[in-house]
This record gives C-alpha cells, sequence and structure tokens, in this order.
C-alpha cells in the first residue's frame, strides 16, 4: 500500500471521529439542557386537591391550633373586559408549587384598581380606585407554600354561583423558595421572553418583602413577574402583568406590587377628632337604612365577585305549636328604633335593625349567632337555647371603613311587628351605594360614648369581655347602667370586610348580660 494513502486515510479518520465526537457531545450536552434546563418542583396534597383558576382567592395557614390568613385582594371597575383567562399556563410561564391562583383578562379605558391586601387578618391599604392607562393587560397572582403545613384554601367563584369552594389540605412542595423563583425564571426564559430590567424599585412596608422583580421583553409584549414573602406566614406571592404596551404594563404593576407602599388600615392610635359632629356618611348617591329589623345584609364587589356580610342573629320565644295561636301567641317582636328615641344612635350605619323582643306565655327564648363573613355561611355557629324571657331591646349596625362600593340588602317587614306565627318580610330593597364615614371609627365609638353619659348612663365593670377570634375583632366593648336599666355596646371589626358591627343590648342586668354572651361578635372566655 503506498504510505502517503495510508497516512492521508489515517488522518481523515481521525478528523471524522474528531467531528463525530464533537457533535456528539454538542447533542449530549444540548439533551442535558432540555431535560433538566432549570430546577424541577412539584407539590403534594393530602387529600388530593387541584387548584382552579378563581376570581378571588384567600388561603390560611393553621399552626398550633392558630390561624393567620391571606387575602390578595385585588379590585376593579369601569372594565370593557373582565375575564378569567388562564394565559400563564397557555405560555407554559406559570410557577409551580401554586395552591391558588387568579389569572385575568382585563381590558378598558380609566379602569379603577384597588389594592388592599389582608396579612393575619390585618388590613392593609395600598390604591384606592387608582385609574389606569387605557390598554389590554393580563394578571395573574398566585400563592406559593414555602413549607409543609395545613392551609385552608377558599376559591370564589362568580356570586351568586358557585360563591365558595374550600378545602383544608396538608401542601408542601419539594423545591426550596429559591429554586421556585429559578424555576419560574427559567420557564419564563424558556417562553422566549428577554429580560430587560431587573430589581425595579420598591418601598418598604409591614405586608411583604420583596425578594425580586424583573421586566421581560418577549413574543407577547412586555411581562413583569415579581416574588415576594408574605411576612408572618410560609409563602410567596407570585405577580404577573403582561401587555402590549409597557406603560400599561408598567402602570398595573405598580399598582398591585408587594413592594409598594402599604398601610395598616386601622394603624396605631385612633387620631383624635374634637368635632365630632362631623361624623356623618358620605354616599353617592345619598343613603339613609331603614330599620330593617326583618333581616339585612351587605356586599361589597371585588371584581365580578360579591363578598357577603350577613349579621344572621335571630331570636325567638321557646314554645311548641301546640300550646300557641294567633289569640294566644307566644312573644312578639316589634320594629322599635329605640337607640333613636334616647338618642344613642351610632352614627355612619348603612344597614341595622332595632327591635323590642317580649316573651309572653314561656319563661325562655332561644337565640341564634350564625353569620355570614367573606361568603362562608355561618362562619360562627352559636346556638343559645335557653335565653331569660321577659323584654329585651336589641339593636344591630354595620358602619363602612373603606370608601368602595356596598351593595345594601333590607328586609322589608310586613307590618311593624311579628308574633312568631306568621311570616315576617314581605320584600326587599336592594340599593349600590360609594363611600364612606367621614370620621375614623375610633370616633365614631367616642362619639357614641359621650351620648350615651349624656342620657344619664354611666359605665359599670364588665365581668366577661370577649376576645378576638378568625371573623371579628372587638374594638370596644362598654356595659353601663341607669338606675334599673342596663346597656351593652359591642364595636367589632369584621375581618377582611372593611365593616364594623355595632351591637347594643338594653334591659335588666340578667337578661343584658346573657344575651351579650349569646349574641357578641367575639368569642367568650369561661
Amino acid at each position: 500500500m503506498d504510505p502517503k494513502k495510508t497516512v492521508a486515510a489515517i488522518t481523515i479518520s481521525i478528523i471524522s471521529l474528531s467531528i463525530f465526537m464533537a457533535i456528539h457531545n454538542t447533542t449530549a450536552e444540548n439533551e442535558q439542557d432540555s431535560i433538566t434546563p432549570f430546577p424541577q418542583c412539584s407539590i403534594a396534597y393530602a387529600p388530593n386537591f387541584t387548584p382552579s383558576n378563581s376570581w378571588y382567592w384567600s388561603v390560611e395557614e393553621v399552626m398550633n391550633g392558630t390561624i393567620r390568613g391571606f387575602d390578595d385582594r385585588i379590585l376593579f371597575e369601569n372594565t370593557d373586559r373582565l375575564e378569567r383567562e388562564d394565559w400563564p399556563s397557555a405560555l407554559g410561564i406559570e410557577p409551580p408549587c401554586f395552591m391558588a391562583k387568579g389569572a385575568l383578562h382585563i381590558e378598558g379605558e380609566n379602569v379603577g384598581t384597588t389594592y388592599r391586601p389582608v396579612v393575619g387578618f390585618t388590613e392593609y391599604s395600598g390604591v384606592e380606585n387608582a385609574t389606569m392607562p387605557k390598554g389590554e393587560v393580563y394578571l395573574a397572582h398566585y400563592a406559593v407554600p414555602t413549607t409543609g403545613a395545613i392551609w385552608r384554601i377558599r376559591e370564589y367563584g362568580v356570586y351568586p354561583e358557585d360563591r365558595t369552594r374550600e378545602e383544608t389540605p396538608v401542601a408542601e412542595c419539594n423545591c426550596s423558595r429559591e429554586d421556585v423563583i429559578k424555576a419560574t425564571l427559567g420557564r419564563i426564559e424558556k417562553g422566549g421572553f428577554i429580560e430587560i430590567e431587573s430589581s425595579l424599585k420598591t418601598s418598604e412596608n409591614n405586608c411583604f418583602e420583596l425578594i425580586t422583580s424583573r421586566l421581560y421583553k418577549g413574543p407577547e409584549g412586555y411581562l413583569y413577574v415579581e416574588f415576594a414573602r408574605v411576612r408572618g406566614l410560609d409563602l410567596i406571592r407570585v405577580l404577573m402583568v403582561m401587555g402590549r404596551e409597557r406603560g400599561v404594563v408598567e402602570a398595573y404593576s405598580r399598582a398591585l406590587s408587594a413592594g409598594g407602599p402599604l398601610e395598616e388600615v386601622n394603624a396605631g392610635s385612633w387620631p383624635e377628632h374634637p368635632n365630632t359632629s362631623a361624623c356623618k356618611l358620605s354616599m353617592n348617591p345619598e343613603f339613609t337604612p331603614v330599620n330593617a329589623w326583618a333581616g339585612w345584609s351587605v356586599r361589597r364587589p371585588l371584581g365580578n365577585l360579591y363578598v357577603e356580610y350577613n349579621d344572621g342573629l335571630t331570636i325567638m320565644p321557646q314554645f311548641s305549636p301546640k300550646n300557641v295561636s294567633s289569640e294566644n301567641p307566644p312573644g312578639a317582636l316589634y320594629g322599635v328604633d329605640w337607640p333613636s328615641r334616647i338618642g344613642i344612635t351610632p352614627k355612619c350605619a348603612i344597614a341595622g335593625s332595632q327591635v323590642a323582643f317580649v316573651t309572653w306565655n314561656t319563661e325562655n327564648a332561644t337565640g341564634a349567632f350564625c353569620p355570614t363573613v367573606r361568603n362562608k355561611p355561618c362562619a360562627i355557629n352559636r346556638q343559645s337555647p335557653f335565653l331569660p324571657g321577659g323584654k329585651v331591646y336589641l339593636a344591630t349596625y354595620v358602619i363602612p371603613q373603606a370608601n368602595t362600593t356596598w351593595v345594601i340588602q333590607e328586609n322589608l317587614a310586613c307590618r311593624g311587628w311579628n308574633n312568631f306565627l306568621e311570616p315576617a318580610t314581605c320584600g326587599k330593597r336592594e340599593t349600590t351605594i360609594r363611600g364612606a364615614c367621614t370620621c375614623p371609627i375610633g370616633t365614631v365609638i367616642d362619639q357614641l360614648g359621650d351620648a350615651i353619659n349624656a342620657a344619664g348612663f354611666e359605665e359599670v365593670p364588665l365581668e366577661k369581655k370577649p376576645v378576638e377570634n378568625d371573623y371579628f375583632r372587638p374594638l370596644s366593648v362598654k356595659l353601663y347602667r341607669k338606675e334599673g336599666q342596663y346597656l351593652y355596646v359591642e364595636f367589632a371589626e369584621v375581618k377582611g370586610m372593611d365593616l364594623v358591627r355595632v351591637l347594643m343590648i338594653m334591659g335588666n342586668e340578667t337578661v343584658v348580660k346573657a344575651y351579650a354572651e349569646a349574641f357578641t361578635a367575639g368569642s367568650v372566655e369561661q
């Protein structure tokens, strides 16, 4: 064989082998990158649970018998389009391990945007009906757990159908917080988005600790993504905003950012307002509630969702139908606005009832406190089968704390009284208003206290004071006496509703104390 040909053949073989190895190695690396380009994160539930795309959601972490919650409350008004659309899933960029999500498609001119998150049942105020620039935008927000724990997850649909779905699974993600973020950013980059800005300017607040934020440009337009730790919970909030126009994306992301300025709605001490006569409802249109002693409820919209509060207080004589008749009724409930008659009506109420209750042919009464709070029916189920009979005056009110839209439904009584043998309601009135009280609730409380003192009542010690629970936080609880009459007055915050419930009871000492324990919004320690 010709030596030159042999050398040439060997050289060609070596070059071919080198090229083959180079191609093989490159292909292997690319295959490996395509298999594990970012952390493989997944979440496990016990029992099984699959999050849905909801209009509005809340999560609560159950820790050692206590519950701390997070409501990522976002409200849009004046929209031309507002619909659920799971666009991150369609693009393959949703974060792993989420247990609650809301993905929306929004379009309109001068869309009003409000952000009022609730953390640990303390409400924070961000933007309030801020006007967004005209345009189309896609929004998504998620709750991602960072440790294995029991979570109470609530998903809200469109009112009134499918109002709530509530599950309480153990949820655990197999990735750390850092890996969840890394996996999400990897999915975004794989989707063709290129980062153009990171670590955008933010403000410190008591609600969130911002971890990172990025702005991307991709085939679908501009994409803003943000990760923030929810203070006091093992949870991160993920926010995504996408749109064709950068200015629109930046406007929505600033309004809904966890890194924006947030203030506690009732932070610190109440401000002093010496001119208490200025406390009044500032509503559009003007509105005067009726004495809805046959029943009432208050709703506030969150997008296409309505979040409802219904006081759920019922009372009636304890009797057997065999022993009563229309000629011999067991008792009666009279719609009497007794607080106004003695000048002790609390200011700024948007709904309420005032009654006088009497029993005639029975020694005892029976009552129940079963309120609907944040659409949860019978959030507290307190039955009181043996209340003292006789005569007692009761009144309940709700006072708004936020300048927002309220939908008030009042049951209209058939007549001025009811004997518990015939229907009490013969119609309903529903009114939509927007506004709030011109004074903080602390001033309303002080003003009512002054009016009660002016009416001749003196404050006396209260043996049992209600304490905070998952749905109400007592703000002021006092007991008064005037000669043989006792008066109980309680103000309690309705958590997550921007409402304060007022309960007033008047009668003899035994009756007032028993009814106060039965109908208090708080929990009574035995």
